[in-house]
């Protein structure tokens, strides 16, 4: 059996292959790596516009907590005017676009907390005037008077000096801020048939922002009983509340009529509703809900039925407690059926009148 030498040379020319392929495998890796990495580097470098919008909401959603714990801090969270501009806020985050939510960071971030340090002098004023008006002095006054009320963190005094007893000047001491009353304030105070009000202030300044906050607390006073009356969009919590007429209905008694409609916002009312939209139109006290043949109208505008939607702004455990005994009656004895929905924000709109 013969032996057969390779020539050294082919040797030579297989190594070189393979260290050829090794190194162009070697060249491909790490070209691989520097591609991502380059990749990587501007993906992260330059945000898509799902992560900058999802960057925005997050920045708007810290500030809308934050301004939560300052009104909680303030004691002003209960407020009316406060909640509502937390509720707006909240939703106008959900809802704004990307281009929307810069301004609302900018804009109505800055507004909110004005509203909430607006409502923490203004309550610490009601403050300020139950303890004088609880002043022996002042309640057994038959005559006008005027007197100057001078606050600051160092003392508490009137001007003339007898104006207030020495027990009510310590109460006032007690009612200041210490950590953020930073500048010292002069109250004047008018005294009528035993009732002390606040007066407006001599200095044209003072009596310029006097107006001016009088003027603010009155528009804002003016769109909370807008709100209210139904004249003006109301957000908050609450629920929607969708009924069905019974499934395959053939009977008068199976389907939806007018007075099931008007029983369930009755009772939603009484279990404390603070507003009522149904079919999308709001409910005032003039509102009206009738059947016209097989079709509904509210404010004498057709609502889509089957379901009839009706959203309420209010306490969601209280509303949907409050309609227990209605449904359970209208499922078992006529099989109209409930679907209620807890709703972190609901957004009723403002009253619009027929033009029908």
């Amino acid at each position: 059996m013969g032996v057969y030498l390779v020539p050294e040379r082919a040797f030579d020319q297989d190594r070189f292959r393979s260290t050829l392929v090794w190194a162009v495998l070697l060249l491909l890796l790490i070209n691989t790596v520097l591609v991502g990495g380059v990749f990587y580097l501007i993906r992260t470098s330059f945000p898509t516009a799902a992560e900058r919008y999802s960057s925005k909401q997050e920045v708007a959603r810290d500030m809308a907590a934050y301004s939560y714990r300052l009104a909680e801090e303030l004691g002003v969270l209960e407020r009316a005017a406060v909640k509502e501009a937390l509720a707006a806020f909240n939703y106008e985050i959900e809802i704004s676009k990307d281009d929307e939510l810069t301004k609302l960071i900018l804009e109505q971030g800055r507004k909110l907390q004005e509203i909430i340090l607006r409502e923490a002098d203004l309550m610490f004023m009601d403050q300020i005037l139950e303890a004088v008006n609880l002043d022996e002095q002042i309640r057994r006054s038959s005559e006008e008077a005027f007197f100057s009320l001078h606050l600051s963190t160092d003392e508490v005094y009137t001007v003339p000096g007898n104006a207030l007893s020495l027990d009510t000047i310590s109460k006032i001491e007690g009612l200041i801020p210490r950590d953020r009353f930073t500048a010292d304030r002069v109250l004047e105070i008018e005294v009528k048939n035993g009732i002390a009000r606040l007066g407006v202030p001599y200095n044209p300044e003072e009596k310029l922002q006097a107006l001016t906050e009088e003027l603010d607390a009155t528009r804002l006073k003016l769109h909370e009983l807008r709100v209210e009356a139904g004249l003006a969009e109301m957000i908050g919590e609450g629920i929607t509340v969708k009924l069905y007429d019974k499934m395959g209905a053939t009977s008068s008694s199976s389907i939806i009529h007018d007075t099931d409609i008007r029983d369930v916002v009755n009772e939603l009312f009484a279990s404390g509703a603070k507003g009522i939209s149904l079919g999308g139109q709001r409910l005032i006290v003039t509102s009206s809900v009738r059947c016209s043949g097989s079709l509904i109208k509210v404010n004498d505008k057709l609502i889509t039925v089957n379901p009839v939607v009706i959203q309420a702004v209010g306490d969601p455990d209280l509303l949907i407690s409050g309609l227990d005994i209605i449904k359970n009656s209208m499922e078992a004895s006529r099989g109209i059926r409930f679907e209620i929905i807890r709703e972190e924000l609901v957004k009723l709109p403002a009253y619009t009148q027929s033009a029908e």
